[in-house]
């Protein structure tokens, strides 16, 4: 692997999405975050003393963010409630080895872990044990996904139509047809909603998305994603054992939801026998999935109150139980497994995976591994400033070479983006800016365009 590495990209970078983030979103972040712990407060008197701590502790984060001070290192106090904090504490002392890392001007992502952590620990101090399981980002989570009725039922129509005509087909369906629905699901997946794709869409039957008007929609769907490598990871999987498919999540709520749609249609077409999805255990980035959040998913589609206009219409409701029936299933059989790893909320690349022996054992049983969102891609890639011709091989450094099959499934949020063909940055840019964007750089965080990238791990 390459000895001298790009650059990460930094807070203070005007020209990095880095820039208008930690102005803009984080300061925001907070902000929500100091909201629903004192709506939690108003709510419960008893919790008045402790909350007050936690509230407290956060003010004092969103002024010393906004004064830029310096970061400090993780106490041993903190430590001892969550040992994980000696790696950040490791990583902040090489980085000010370079330079003093503070709030507005150090390495963006190393922050963005850092922040996190933080908001963590804050909660994990508290002297009443109420708040140690406290996600200060439930709320949101739900209020989102409870926004998203109609694309839930939409979704569970046609994976109901699509049950069935795979039980009916058997094992009589061709290689050419779970092609073409797995490239769908991915696309899913990928976009993390059910709009304009050509799946299933009215009574369009398993004949029909193999004729020119399917390929055409598949066609249209498909202009927005510059590199696709769902071919040949799909190629990989049937070449492979093709027992298990690893996900590494991302969002849970409605992403989450098209992520289970996905292992459904890869469980029921017996293209593998188990499906394993990895959480983070503590809250993350907003809205990244924990296994609560998975919990929580099944018994909101079970709420006749959280989806209430799906419960009047008998048709509608038999949907949404059948698909929980079947997630039921699957979790009860052991064929959907949720696991969690301390790894996912380290501040390190992904490139360290094989040095936590545990997790890479795990993993390494897997026949394709799916990392979703701009998160994952930006720690597989190490979120640095990459030439955007780069090789994806390249930029996945020794996980290369680790004999763990990758797929990364991401709509473009962050600046770091490898495997273009040459010139389309350059044309990106400029077309960008002919929308009337002021940054033409910027396209790659606008989340209009997307990368599905695979290395076989074998390089």
């Amino acid at each position: 692997m390459s000895l001298s590495l790009p650059l990460p990209y930094y807070n203070d970078d005007k020209k990095s999405f880095a820039y208008p983030t930690i102005h803009k979103r984080w300061p925001t972040i907070i902000e929500g975050a100091i909201r629903d712990v004192q709506k939690k407060v108003d709510a419960d008197s008893s919790l008045q003393a402790s909350g007050a701590a936690i509230l407290g502790s956060l003010q004092k984060l969103l002024v010393d963010f906004k004064n830029d001070v310096t970061v400090e290192p993780f106490t041993a106090e903190e430590i001892a409630l969550n040992d994980d904090l000696v790696h950040y504490n490791n990583s902040l002392e090489s980085l000010n080895k370079t330079k003093k890392v503070t709030w507005q001007t150090g390495p963006w992502l190393y922050l963005e872990c850092y922040l996190y952590q933080v908001i963590n620990v804050y909660v994990l101090s508290s002297k009443d044990s109420f708040w140690h399981s406290f996600d200060v980002f439930e709320e949101l989570k739900n209020s989102t996904f409870k926004q998203s009725e109609l694309g839930v039922l939409e979704l569970c129509k046609r994976y109901q139509s699509l049950h069935q005509q795979l039980e009916s087909k058997g094992a009589s369906l061709d290689n050419e047809t779970l092609l073409i629905l797995f490239k769908e699901f991915i696309d899913i997946s990928l976009w993390g909603n059910a709009t304009d794709l050509s799946l299933l869409a009215g009574n369009v039957t398993l004949e029909d998305i193999k004729s020119v008007q399917g390929a055409e929609v598949r066609k249209k769907n498909e202009e927005n994603i510059l590199v696709n490598d769902t071919e040949v990871a799909w190629k990989h999987l049937i070449g492979s054992k093709s027992k298990r498919i690893d996900i590494v999540l991302d969002n849970s709520g409605f992403e989450l939801f098209a992520d289970l749609i996905f292992t459904l249609f890869v469980l029921d077409s017996k293209i593998v026998e188990e499906v394993h999805l990895h959480c983070k255990e503590i809250p993350w980035f907003v809205s990244d999935t924990m296994p609560k959040d998975f919990d929580n998913l099944l018994k909101q589609l079970q709420d006749p109150e959280f989806y209430p206009a799906i419960q009047t219409d008998e048709h509608d409701k038999k949907s949404i139980d059948f698909l929980y029936s079947q997630l039921s299933k699957y979790v009860k059989s052991n064929k959907i497994v949720i696991d969690s790893h301390r790894f996912w909320t380290l501040d390190y690349n992904f490139w360290y995976i094989p040095e936590f022996k545990d997790l890479y054992e795990t993993l390494s049983k897997s026949d394709l591994i799916i990392f979703k969102g701009d998160l994952n891609y930006r720690k597989l890639t190490g979120d640095l400033q990459w030439d955007k011709t780069t090789p994806f091989d390249t930029a996945i450094q020794q996980l290369s070479s680790a004999k763990l099959p990758i797929l990364s499934l991401r709509t473009c949020k962050a600046d770091v983006v490898v495997g273009l063909p040459k010139g389309v940055n350059e044309t990106l840019i400029e077309k960008y800016k002919a929308q009337g964007n002021e940054i033409g750089e910027f396209w790659s965080s606008s989340g209009k365009w997307a990368v599905i990238s695979f290395s076989d791990g074998q390089n």
